[in-house]
């Protein structure tokens, strides 16, 4: 056993380079940018399905926007939403004629719920850059133009990121921050931008600011209707259309809350888990297996060693146990958050393996998952 706890902890010292390497090449939107020319339109497009609690905060954010250097229209798209979601929307554009709403139809049938939403508002945007945002984001003042100076710097076709993680239960604090960990553990962030493989792609759907003609030339989502993780898909979708794309550190620009609770946080992870790997079982089965090894064992090794004396393995397993903690910390730092949650990284890789379970679980037995009132298979 002491043998496999130095194999782990030469693996766990290799992923905190590569964790440490990829913090520090994510970009941070605007920055060496030049102002904008010629005020281009920015379509805001809000998909949002019972936002009553996020939709006032979400509009009021994004029109406290700097716009000096670009025109804003903002919709909403509301869909079948049983609170009032429509009625909040439809109040504030009496105000502000840059809001509009837009009254969901019947969901046709092979596609999905979020696809078909951004798909009627793209629809009938007329901006040159669309950026697709989630209800419950709060945008800071700056976010739109920064990540438009960047995308136009570039000469991107999609930029993504992740904004910075608001928690308020355990399960939350535990769960939603591996999003961020995922991608700074194992994808090469300087790769996103530079190579034109499909490989090297990731967003976040919260946050994507999507070239239109970009958007056009993959099909818009009705080439993507039926995908669960859409942002994912959409990535790659980009790329083999032959556009360059960005994943940019959103957390000093944009903030969120994206489950209020333990049934929340379960349903929204088991629901596109399995779907974001593929439905590929062996890669799956691996993704078990490391986790399994890399943060779960040490822990129990380190008991075992405790309690036989075996000083040697507790020795090993410690230092798998702050090797992974530290890796954790840098990426909770580099997402905003506190670095002592590193701490709980064992509690927090239980929890994700569970829903990854769960995940698994709802396609083999039919039943799939629910989210905000439909069941996706």
């Amino acid at each position: 056993m002491t043998w496999v706890l130095t194999a782990v902890c030469v693996l766990l010292a290799a992923q905190l380079v590569f964790a440490l390497i990829n913090s520090r090449a994510l970009p941070v939107p605007g920055k060496r940018t030049r102002r904008i020319e010629n005020r281009p339109l920015v379509s805001v497009l809000i998909p949002a399905r019972d936002e009553e609690r996020n939709i006032e905060e979400c509009l009021a954010h994004v029109l406290a926007s700097d716009d000096s250097e670009y025109r804003l229209e903002v919709m909403v798209y509301d869909d079948d939403s049983s609170d009032d979601t429509g009625g909040i929307v439809r109040r504030m554009a009496m105000e502000d004629h840059r809001i509009r709403l837009m009254q969901g139809d019947e969901l046709p049938e092979g596609w999905k719920g979020k696809c078909y939403a951004c798909h009627r508002l793209a629809e009938q945007a007329s901006g040159s850059w669309y950026l697709m945002l989630d209800a419950d984001v709060r945008v800071g003042k700056l976010a739109i133009r920064d990540t438009l100076r960047s995308a136009m710097k570039k000469k991107v076709g999609l930029l993504s990121g992740f904004p910075k993680q608001i928690t308020g239960t355990w399960m939350e604090r535990l769960v939603v921050p591996m999003m961020e960990f995922v991608i700074l553990c194992h994808l090469p962030i300087p790769m996103v931008a530079r190579s034109s493989s499909r490989l090297f792609s990731a967003a976040h759907g919260a946050y994507m600011l999507i070239k239109r003609s970009a958007y056009e030339s993959v099909g818009g989502y009705e080439a993507l209707k039926n995908e669960m993780v859409d942002d994912m898909a959409m990535a790659r979708a980009v790329k083999q259309a032959g556009y360059k794309m960005m994943l940019a550190d959103m957390s000093k620009h944009a903030e969120m809350r994206m489950y209020h609770g333990a049934r929340e946080v379960w349903e929204g992870f088991s629901k596109n888990m399995f779907a974001g790997m593929g439905r590929n079982y062996v890669l799956m089965a691996v993704m078990l297996l490391w986790y399994t090894a890399l943060y779960i064992l040490p822990p129990i090794a380190l008991l075992i060693g405790l309690f036989s004396g075996n000083l040697h393995l507790a020795g090993f397993s410690g230092l798998a146990m702050l090797l992974g903690m530290t890796v954790k910390s840098v990426c909770d730092i580099r997402s905003g958050l506190p670095a002592w949650r590193g701490v709980f990284m064992a509690a927090t890789v239980c929890c994700t393996l569970a829903i990854a379970l769960a995940s698994v679980a709802g396609g083999l037995n039919g039943k799939g998952h629910t989210w905000k009132g439909r069941r996706y298979g």
